[in-house]
């Protein structure tokens, strides 16, 4: 396995001094690089050495241990949070000074503020001790905002490093524990979950990091605000913060809501996925059963179901949203209309410093307390589901002994499990723990899993697995494994990278790789299971002669096949059946004893209608006589370097193309799709409108007050004369006032944020149903070229974004920017002479905020591009766990996992520092904004008034946070713009044709099964090579036609031309009917195919036979009857509808193989199609879906796709492909009479036993068809000319 990245450029925060740090000067050359072009992968900094994951993983885990440990011994269940403060609390602890020191100069900021109001108040312009003291006042205040502004983002950027650090920490422990579940914990978990524990849950640490502090900076703000307050306006400020104090509870009350319907929502979100995954796995066979629209309803029915209670999560967080927004209005209406009534006289300075104040603690209290309520309650349910994962049954660590006198064995003694012969193999692995007995193994294992597995990497890392590379001991393998040729055709030999990122190869070549990867690793004992049914006979003989017989002789070798002719070969033979052990024994012994090998795997079949378990001969410990025998017939020279196998047409060679990262801005046309899924445009309109209202009642709520302070003290000035006495204004007129401003800020404030997210929502689910109906008719092709992660991508992630981030982030950006525009509006209007420095201001900030975007749209893209490896790297690991334990690789996946996860955070790292860079400099203009409206007003003096000033001063410091957070959200709402603009780029995808046309065949059709194939040529893609080159063919009604032909022939081409998978050039009719002319669904609905790899779909038994309820519980039952299935599923607890689980896992493959039989079986078509079903099914089940099909269908034309030519031989007639040629075409006996056809070759390389075996079929049912009346004697052959019978017909001229 290649490490997955080069040394990459030092980290510069090393050795950045103080200054740099503070103000992120570090960071300006990767801005200048970024403005000047594209960011890419090399240009991101290294992760600093206390970031690796490795590090932050092993020191988690080390605590962790010690908790299980300690929950041991005190019979407790382990707490993974303790295990998690224990690691953590000491640096975190030092955070909290910045917390304390911040929230301290929030609270000064008001007191200064006040005196600077005060001096208006009591304005004399001879006073210049008076001015020089506000002058001090104004510094000070301007000095406590700088703090402000360089203090927060300092903390802000450690405390999400430290979320950061988490993340990884549990990613790593995720994923050790995954290579490390034991079988019976993997059923319990489903590779989606764990993805899910990966993708999302893990996320939660990064949010709550940043909020924890606030849990105890909150109260302790508020009592320190509540006692200035005391001294400022008496009694009255305990009204203000009682209404504070009802808000806590309503937003907790909020917060408890919104996490039960999360988790509600999450159960509906996972099963969402688990569907689209299987939808996207199993497209293929979605499609050429024309299933799609019972799997639409399926997942818009799921869908509803999450998004109404999305809608009700939304409302929710609208309300909050909202009640933040309104919150500091009703409390300063609370406490000033009771100090009012509490017969006080309102002045200015109070006025401005309560609101400050409020302004203050407000924000900590009704937002950051409450989220860190909800983020912690948030982070413990994630933390409860990953301890769950975490606590799951391991497998039991055996240590296989290296054998102790050298000799090497495996011993299986009185063993029981339930399960069959690949349960045998995995009991060997220690995959399947005993319910009793013993296995023993001493010595090093190579594994061979049926379903071959290859990881992303070059051909070469994957049959290394890490292992050095010797170059002769490597060649040697890959000449045994008959992967030379293949190595030819790939553009880069063995470098060619497959997997995620690259080329596909064709089953038959995985199989190879595998099976490469096992022989390199040189091991003491070889477990193959099935490692031979993938390829075809000629690859299978090479295989099994170079490969199992000579280059494994010296090893302990136990093969699992279902072909038979290789049992001469073995040592010792051992026969499993119901997962008994029937008979063992040698060859020889078994010939002897005069035992039928078939007959005895078939033994039983007419009293048991149980569901055959395959035969399984051993093969173990060759001895060197037995494979000389086969060594002098492998010298043939057709064997060369084992049969070249091209790219299996089943597997298109289609490059995968690199994921495209969009580049520039999201232009204006998302947006407005964005929008306009959602509502009319009326509404939109409306919309705008409700906005601006709300923002407009907002600023006149303050302003009246500032506009009474100021009423008062005219009023106070002018009795000045005749002795002081304080005139009462019209208290209802002004009350009356103000609480109709409250009320309406209130309202259309609620008002407001239920509109939007309404409209949003309802947008996004309008995108995914597009989507998805988009992605159910793009052509076979496009799923070919994007890997699954990608296309999921899209519907968990992106579909994520959608449902819940970006309508908040959306809202908030409405009513942030509205109050930023309000401020400066304020202050223009005040002290319009402030519009002048505002210009330069304004300047600067589009300036920044163009050349931040440049670099960051990078940055962020790169952190969603290297985050895929993570998930595809566990995916994949997954898939191969048996192998990679068998190979005792968990180590070197587990580094290669650490190594994508240190990818991403490097790009992590950039986007935390880079938005830190901006908004430190964005509050510096802020701060600049500050400082001239405070020296400003005190230079016009002589102008103003006390209430303008405090107005202007006070909306100028809510600025400084809200500015840079309006921003911020600006920008975060284009980069989520982002995931709307993927999914609408997959609403349009190119389609294929229409599923049903104005032409609709008839009902009955195709009544006969004929199919003509007119000069049919096929390619997978436009600009791809072509896979059938000018087929012609006539296949009559009712005819039973074997296809064969080598890997890659085109033999599942044909299949794909005859379903229209993608469209073929030239015409294909059946009965009558040219193809391409109706419906697709009319089409695909009509022919029935058993695909080469038995899908099965999670639902239950009843669905996955009948999707859209067409058939009686009685023919479903005697479908199953026909296969034999029908007592294993009345077994199972709610028979047929018992749910299955994960895309039918709990079948064996070849009883998956017989659901799909029993589909075609109730489909009750005139044409079937068998794709080379019988590639792992053992003779058994093979033998009984041959009868079956030879009884069911006799009256239907069927096609099958053979790899083993007993299946075909009995055919009517026989189709010889060779790369998309069309060679011959004839009943099986006239072409094996022919020496040089390439039918007869196959069947010779068979060997001789076998081909005279097949001969002789082949010349009985050739009799029986064409010369019932005659005894087939052997005297007919003989008027043959040149070795063909005479009644050959020239099939072409049929056309």
């Amino acid at each position: 396995m290649l490490p997955v990245y080069q040394e990459v450029k030092p980290n510069p925060l090393q050795g950045a001094n103080l200054c740099s740090r503070v103000f992120f000067w570090w960071l300006n050359p990767l801005f200048k690089i970024g403005h000047k072009r594209r960011l890419e992968e090399d240009d991101m900094y290294s992760v600093l050495p206390e970031d690796r994951s490795q590090h932050l993983g092993e020191e988690l885990q080390g605590f962790w241990d010690k908790e299980v440990l300690r929950a041991e011994n005190d019979a407790q269940k382990p707490s993974l949070t303790r295990a998690i403060i224990k690691c953590y609390w000491k640096s975190y602890l030092v955070l909290g000074i910045f917390t304390l020191i911040e929230e301290s100069a929030k609270v000064i900021q008001p007191i200064f503020l006040g005196k600077i109001i005060n001096y208006f108040e009591n304005y004399d312009p001879m006073d210049s001790v008076a001015l020089n003291t506000a002058y001090a006042y104004a510094t000070v205040l301007t000095v406590c905002t700088l703090i402000l502004a360089i203090l927060h983002h300092l903390y802000f950027y450690h405390v999400q490093c430290a979320g950061m650090r988490l993340r990884i920490a549990m990613c790593h422990m995720i994923y050790r524990k995954a290579l490390r579940l034991s079988n019976m914990a993997m059923g319990k978990t489903t590779t989606g979950q764990i993805v899910n524990l990966l993708s999302n849950d893990v996320n939660k640490f990064d949010q709550v990091t940043v909020f924890l502090h606030f849990l105890w900076a909150g109260p302790l703000q508020a009592i320190a605000v509540t006692a200035l307050l005391w001294m400022e306006i008496g009694i009255s400020c305990l009204a203000g913060m009682a209404v504070l104090i009802i808000l806590l509870p309503f937003q907790s009350c909020f917060g408890k809501l919104f996490s039960s319907l999360r988790s509600k929502t999450a159960t509906f979100t996972d099963a969402r996925i688990r569907t689209m995954n299987e939808v996207i796995t199993g497209i293929r066979i979605i499609k050429m059963y024309a299933w799609e629209k019972s799997f639409s309803d399926l997942v818009t029915n799921l869908r509803k179901k999450e998004i109404s209670k999305i809608l009700r999560s939304s409302y929710l967080r609208g309300m909050n949203l909202a009640s933040f927004f309104s919150a500091s209005k009703i409390i300063v209406f609370v406490t000033f209309t009771t100090y009012v009534l509490l017969g006080n006289v309102i002045t200015a300075s109070r006025v401005f410093v309560a609101v400050t104040l409020y302004g203050a603690v407000r924000l900590t209290v009704t937002l950051f307390f409450p989220a860190a309520i909800e983020k912690v309650s948030e982070a413990i349910i994630s933390i409860r589901r990953i301890q769950n994962f975490l606590l799951l049954d391991e497998i039991s660590q055996r240590n296989r002994q290296p054998p102790s006198d050298g000799k090497k064995m495996v011993h299986v003694q009185d063993f029981t499990a339930f399960w069959d012969k690949s349960s045998l193999l995995s009991a060997v692995l220690g995959e399947l723990a005993p319910s009793h007995g013993l296995v023993s193994v001493h010595g090093r294992i190579a594994y061979v899993s049926q379903q071959p597995w290859v990881f992303s990497g070059t051909v070469r890392s994957n049959i290394l697995f890490g292992k050095k590379y010797e170059k002769e001991r490597y060649e040697k393998v890959i000449k045994a494994c008959a992967l030379k040729k293949d190595l030819q055709l790939l553009e880069d030999g063995d470098l060619t990278v497959i997997g995620d990122r690259g080329t596909t190869l064709s089953g038959g070549q995985k199989a190879r790789v595998n099976l490469a990867r096992a022989v390199y690793q040189d091991a003491d004992i070889y477990l193959l299971d099935d490692p031979l049914s993938a390829v075809d006979a000629e690859v299978s003989r090479h295989l099994f002669e170079l490969c199992i017989c000579q280059t494994l002789h010296e090893k302990i070798t136990i093969l699992v096949t279902h072909q038979l002719q290789y049992l001469k070969a073995a040592s010792q033979i051992l026969i499993l059946k119901d997962g008994k052990m029937v008979q063992k024994g040698t060859y020889t012994e078994f010939l002897k004893s005069g035992i039928d090998f078939g007959s005895l795997l078939k033994k039983d079949n007419e009293e048991s209608e149980q569901l055959p378990v395959p035969g399984t001969p051993t093969l173990r410990n060759r001895t060197f006589s037995e494979s000389s025998v086969w060594s002098q017939q492998s010298s043939r020279p057709s064997l060369k370097d084992g049969a070249v196998e091209t790219q299996d047409t089943e597997n298109v060679p289609v490059t995968l193309s690199d994921e495209n990262r969009s580049e520039g801005k999201v232009g204006f046309q998302a947006y407005k799709n964005y929008f306009r899924a959602g509502a009319h445009w009326i509404v939109i309109i409306f919309l705008i409108l409700l906005n601006t209202a709300a923002q407009v009642a907002y600023v006149l709520q303050d302003w009246w007050l500032s506009y009474w302070a100021n009423q008062q003290s005219t009023l106070n000035v002018t009795v000045n004369g005749g002795g002081n006495v304080t005139k009462k204004l019209d208290l209802n007129w002004y009350l009356g006032i103000y609480s109709g401003l409250t009320a309406a800020t209130v309202l259309f404030g609620i008002a407001r944020s239920l509109l939007v997210f309404y409209v949003l929502v309802n947008s996004s689910q309008t995108l995914h149903n597009k989507m998805f109906e988009s992605i159910l008719k793009a052509p076979v092709l496009f799923f070919d070229r994007n890997p699954i992660g990608r296309i999921l991508n899209r519907f968990s992630k992106d579909i994520g974004h959608l449902d819940d981030l970006l309508p908040l982030t959306v809202l908030d950006f409405i009513q942030t920017l509205l109050q930023v525009v309000g401020v400066v509006s304020v202050a223009v209007a005040v002290i319009p002479w402030i519009a002048i420095p505002l210009v330069p201001l304004g300047i600067v900030f589009i300036f920044l905020r163009r050349y931040f975007l440049e670099t960051s749209r990078d940055v962020k893209r790169l952190e969603s591009t290297t985050r895929s490896p993570v998930f595809s790297h566990l995916s994949s690991s997954l898939q191969g766990l048996w192998t990679i334990r068998a190979y005792k690789a968990e180590e070197r996946c587990q580094e290669l996992f650490d190594a994508h996860q240190d990818l991403h955070s490097e790009a992590w790292f950039l986007f935390l520092t880079t938005s830190r860079w901006f908004a430190v400099r964005l509050d510096a203009i802020c701060a600049m904004f500050v400082i001239v409206v405070a020296f400003g007003s005190l230079i016009l003096a002589k102008t103003l008034d006390a209430g303008q000033v405090g107005l202007a001063l006070s909306y100028a410091l809510t600025l400084m946070g809200m500015f840079q957070w309006c921003v911020r959200q600006s920008a975060e709402v284009e980069n989520m713009m982002i995931s709307v603009e993927r999914v609408i780029e997959y609403t349009d995808l190119e389609k294929e044709a229409p599923w049903e046309c104005q032409k609709r065949p008839p009902p009955t059709w195709p009544h006969e099964g004929v199919i003509i194939f007119d000069n049919v040529n096929f390619m997978y893609s436009l600009d791809g090579p072509l896979v059938l080159k000018h087929l012609t063919a006539l296949i009559k009604s009712r005819e039973k036609v074997g296809i064969v032909g080598r890997t890659g022939a085109g033999k599942s081409s044909l299949i794909s031309a005859l379903f229209r998978l993608s469209e073929p050039e030239g015409k294909i009719w059946i009965d009558k009917i040219l193809t391409t002319e109706i419906g697709l669904h009319d089409l695909r609905k009509k022919m029935s195919i058993i695909p080469q790899e038995p899908v099965l779909f999670t639902g239950t038994m009843r669905k996955n036979l009948d999707p859209f309820n067409e058939h009686t519980d009685e023919e479903l039952w005697n479908a199953l009857q026909e296969v034999q299935l029908k007592e294993t599923i009345e077994d199972l607890p709610g028979k047929m509808d018992t749910e299955l689980a994960e895309s039918g896992s709990n079948f064996s493959v070849g009883q998956r193989q017989l659901v799909c039989l029993a589909r075609a079986i109730l489909r009750k078509n005139q044409i079937l199609i068998i794709d080379e079903a019988t590639a792992n099914v053992d003779p058994r089940t093979d033998e009984l879906i041959q009868k079956k099909i030879r009884e069911k269908f006799a009256h239907c034309t069927v096609l099958t796709i053979a790899h083993r030519l007993n299946t075909i031989i009995d055919s009517d007639r026989i189709m010889v492909l060779d790369s998309g040629r069309l060679k011959e075409y004839d009943e099986p006996y006239v072409l094996l009479q022919n020496k040089e056809s390439l039918f007869y070759k196959m069947v010779q390389q068979l060997g001789k036993a076998e081909a005279a075996a097949l001969t002789e079929t082949a010349k009985q049912v050739y009799f029986k068809r064409n010369y019932p009346h005659i005894g087939h004697t052997d005297h007919m052959v003989t008027n043959t000319s040149n070795g063909q019978p005479s009644t050959l017909t020239i099939f072409e001229t049929a056309l």
